[in-house]
């Protein structure tokens, strides 16, 4: 009787372990992590502040990198949003690097994600590093 319930036990914390490991993954950007309402905010400030070196369909043009499609999956996939929002937050707009709000850099990452048809989500993608982390860019569903 001893042995069977160490077994049941063995296998209830194995299960318990595999759960843990796979929750602990994280999201991915087919979780639906952002809103059409934030996407269209970033459409407009892409307009604005991006598209005329990245161009009007996120192609990008020369040396700047496509912000969507096969060629921004190339360079992004497997990377976190965290580095997406980073890269945005801290590097963008070339003219004036850092002078995006986060809520802004964020909105524009929403854009970004919808042009690749990410799912769109009910909530707004956060404007914080640490919140994004764990979100992972993969091929999109």
């Amino acid at each position: 009787m001893r042995t069977k319930s160490i077994v049941i036990l063995g296998g209830v914390f194995l299960v318990s372990g595999l759960y843990a490991a796979v929750g602990a993954q994280g999201k991915s950007v087919n979780d639906g992590i952002y809103s059409d309402a934030q996407a269209k905010r970033g459409d407009v400030l892409y307009k604005e502040q991006c598209a005329t070196c990245h161009g009007d369909n996120l192609e990008g043009s020369g040396p700047m990198p496509a912000l969507a499609g096969k060629d921004f999956l190339a360079s992004w996939q497997g990377k976190s949003v965290a580095d997406l929002f980073e890269k945005t937050h801290t590097t963008m707009p070339a003219t004036a690097p850092g002078s995006l709000t986060p809520a802004q850099a964020a909105d524009i990452v929403a854009y970004m994600l919808a042009s690749s048809k990410y799912k769109v989500g009910t909530t707004d993608l956060e404007g914080k590093v640490e919140a994004l982390k764990d979100i992972k860019i993969e091929t999109p569903n």
